[in-house]
């Protein structure tokens, strides 16, 4: 066999390899994310917002407080609009679909009928009002949820807000009001949530 042909020979192998190692890798991907689906208790939708797990640690060697981290799984958001974190958007979104906002939006974001979610990164100043309203990032002026409002762990919410059903993890903070709708001429929940100094 001459050079030419090994060189052949060596160019298939290391092709092969590659293809191998791709699927393998994907394979691995896969039975990672189904995993960790069939690890909760029941599959997420997209309707859900979050779901807590608590997850034990062991107690250190020279101490007796025993410690638990909290774990929020923040579920998929069905094919929707997606603002990037380097977009920034000087006017109102109206959509007719989700709507996922890591960057920052100066105006009104409304999707009624549809979930909308402010990433850690995201910023929302004026109006934002969606069926579900998940915040993890910072929002000034009117929060609007038709159903359920969700201000996770690092949400930074100033102003009012408005939703038939609250959830508020540990972290969030709150300067403002909280109306319940629903209620008889929409009853203040909150008023003037405590807010630590220095929030947006």
């Amino acid at each position: 066999m001459g050079i030419q042909t090994w060189f052949i020979f060596l160019g298939v192998a290391a092709m092969t390899l590659i293809v191998w190692d791709g699927r393998r890798r994907k394979g691995r991907r896969r039975a990672a994310d189904a995993g960790s689906s069939m690890g909760l208790a029941a599959p997420l939708s997209a309707a859900q917002v979050s779901l807590q797990a608590f997850v034990p640690v062991d107690e250190p060697v020279g101490g007796s407080v025993s410690a638990e981290v909290r774990k929020t799984v923040v579920p998929l958001v069905e094919e929707g609009s997606r603002i990037g974190m380097a977009t920034r958007v000087l006017g109102n979104l109206t959509a007719c679909e989700p709507v996922v906002i890591k960057g920052s939006i100066e105006g009104a974001v409304i999707a009624q009928d549809h979930h909308v979610m402010v990433t850690m990164s995201g910023r929302v100043s004026s109006h934002l009002e969606g069926r579900e309203v998940s915040v993890d990032g910072q929002v000034a002026g009117v929060v609007k949820a038709g159903d359920k409002l969700t201000l996770l762990s690092r949400a930074r919410v100033e102003g009012s807000l408005a939703a038939e059903r609250l959830e508020c993890l540990a972290g969030a903070h709150i300067r403002g009001e909280v109306v319940a709708l629903g209620l008889s001429g929409g009853a203040t929940l909150v008023a003037c949530a405590q807010a630590e100094p220095g929030l947006p």
